[in-house]
């Protein structure tokens, strides 16, 4: 590649077929869908478990938040031995396609990263208790091959919502197979809260995301196989504000000097 050559992409760019954006892997991940499974009047899906609610606008439940759409999901203190653990799981089957709502991941394959919204309110902070994400990587018989959770968050953020994102790698992955094969092909995402049989406070959840890298991350339309056409892809999505190479939530110089990195380097 030349100077030459980067500088033609970039006059070329505006003829170039999009980029595939990473897709979103999660079925309704927004609640907004009501229905069984595994309820008919939950968010479809998704199960609860212990002191977690589904939450629409106007329920007459109480004060609620909600950052898109009408729908959001609560975990909130409860009584008894299982105040201390409440949350949401995908690990839900469908009989109807006698598959889980399980996010389907390919391994080996690419990093899997998953974010979701939080907020809590003021007057109902998180004490004696935490807050965040756990995956369940599971393997084709459902049986689990992984956890992997951050339980960061506590105190409350104002009633204002904020993100919570992570990612597991195929190396963590591939390193656990190595012992105890065979490999997963799936995910379980859960939001839960977690904390001491006195703990107190609530914390919603809405807008998660679970996506996968390509294997190659700069095969950027993964058409699996690597060159000039993927260049033009990617500043396509660069100049359209949506190329977080990098996945730091931003779009902006580095992603585009670590695509470049990876692109001059080449997939295996």
């Amino acid at each position: 590649m030349t100077t030459r050559f980067i500088l033609s992409a970039v006059a070329a760019m505006a003829l170039a077929a999009p980029a595939l954006a990473q897709t979103n892997l999660l079925y309704n991940p927004g609640f907004e869908i009501v229905g069984a499974p595994p309820s008919a009047t939950g968010p479809q899906g998704w199960r609860g478990f212990n002191f977690s609610r589904y939450r629409t606008m106007d329920d007459g439940l109480g004060p609620i938040l909600v950052r898109t759409g009408i729908a959001s999901i609560e975990l909130a203190s409860g009584t008894g031995p299982t105040n201390d653990f409440g949350g949401y799981t995908t690990d839900v089957f469908n009989p109807d396609t006698l598959m889980y709502f399980n996010p389907p991941i390919e391994f080996p394959g690419g990093d899997v990263t998953v974010s979701g919204w939080y907020a809590i309110p003021t007057d109902q902070p998180l004490t004696g208790a935490n807050a965040g994400i756990k995956l369940e990587f599971r393997r084709e018989n459902s049986s689990v091959f992984m956890p992997v959770e951050h339980l960061t968050i506590n105190g409350h953020t104002g009633g204002e919502w904020l993100q919570m994102q992570f990612t597991v790698t195929n190396a963590e992955l591939e390193a656990v197979f190595q012992q105890f094969p065979p490999g997963p092909t799936m995910v379980s995402v859960l939001p839960i809260r977690f904390g001491s049989s006195t703990a107190t406070g609530t914390i919603f959840w809405d807008d998660l995301s679970l996506t996968q890298a390509a294997a190659c991350p700069c095969d950027w339309n993964q058409s699996g196989t690597l060159n000039s056409q993927d260049f033009f892809d990617f500043l396509t999505s660069f100049f359209a504000d949506s190329a977080d190479f990098n996945t730091d939530g931003l779009t902006n110089s580095q992603d585009f000097f670590d695509f470049l990195t990876c692109f001059f380097a080449g997939c295996p």
